[in-house]
């Protein structure tokens, strides 16, 4: 196999090097957004800069969506796949990006994200009721502020009355997201603590953390754990990033489906809500045993791949 400069390279290095790749990559993409902002938007760099520490995207949702996009390919998607070529040349190799798993685990993968919502909300709804001591107190008010202009933003992002700005929501908030924080938390990140602890487990829990952390958002915190670990489970079980891919857009696209017709009226309960209602117990106990049991047969269907000799992680 066709080797990388950086291929024979300490683990704590090649995390350096992803961390180098990502700050360059961003500042990069970042001035090409403001740079493009006048003759796309016509909006000058320095009201761009004003735009953004003002948080003033009532009239602007148009550049904001732009910028969002170059964050998401900027700072996740093209360290990971320099990265990956400066490890060990093929990039789609290194990032798992060349197979495939075969339909049935496909299925399994689009139910298992459906089912999953309820006690993925009761985990929100649990996370939001945490605070830190009281000597902390202004800290906290900054963080729900935080947390409060980030949904206030997504809200903008996702209100749109035709399907054209449906299908441009799924692309911006739901392909684009899946494929940058994949490519860089499951393909690479977590490779690299795998290869540097030998431990699949603890790499799949460190990437997650990482994942959840790099959101800047405390009230999601705990479900955005558990979300990139069930990603990062599946990654390491089919060997394939595009199974934690599709299963990370269909979070994310559920959620942009779902507020578009919540936002029509077609539905009235709110998106965050899902499962929480009557007999929420119930429901959030049946979601997490089946989601335990989807996760056992997607398990078994990688054990049975790998005897089969058609899929898997090499060894």
């Amino acid at each position: 196999m066709t080797q990388g400069f950086f291929h024979d390279a300490r683990p704590f290095t090649k995390l350096l090097l992803v961390l180098f790749l990502m700050v360059c990559s961003y500042l990069i993409f970042f001035g090409m957004g403001i740079l493009l902002a006048f003759p796309l938007f016509e909006i000058n760099p320095g009201e761009v800069i004003n735009i953004l520490e003002n948080n003033d995207f009532e009239t602007n949702i148009g550049l904001l969506k732009f910028l969002q996009v170059l964050y998401s390919i900027g700072l996740f998607l093209v360290p990971a796949i320099l990265a990956g070529f400066l490890i060990q040349r093929n990039a789609w190799n290194y990032l798992r990006a060349d197979r495939f798993s075969n339909y049935w685990i496909i299925i399994l993968v689009i139910i298992l994200m459906v089912i999953s919502i309820p006690w993925i909300n009761y985990l929100s709804f649990l996370n939001e009721k945490l605070s830190l001591p009281e000597r902390w107190g202004d800290l906290m008010d900054k963080i729900r502020q935080n947390d409060e202009n980030s949904w206030a933003l997504m809200r903008a992002y996702l209100q749109t009355g035709n399907i054209g700005g449906l299908l441009i929501n799924l692309f911006i908030v739901a392909l684009i997201p899946a494929l940058g924080e994949e490519f860089l938390f499951r393909g690479t990140v977590q490779r690299i603590f795998s290869e540097w602890f030998r431990n699949e487990h603890l790499a799949v829990w460190l990437a997650a953390v990482l994942f959840s952390l790099m959101h800047y958002q405390f009230l999601g915190f705990i479900p955005r754990i558990m979300l990139g670990a069930l990603f990062g489970y599946l990654f390491v079980w089919t060997g394939s990033i595009w199974i934690a891919v599709l299963a990370h857009f269909i979070n994310n696209g559920l959620a942009v489906l779902y507020y578009y017709i919540f936002d029509r009226g077609r539905v009235v309960t709110e998106p965050d809500s899902i499962g929480m209602e009557q007999n929420a117990a119930l429901m959030i106990i049946a979601s997490a045993v089946i989601t335990i049991l989807m996760l056992a047969a997607i398990q078994q269907q990688r054990k049975e791949s790998i005897y089969s000799g058609t899929g898997g992680l090499e060894q």
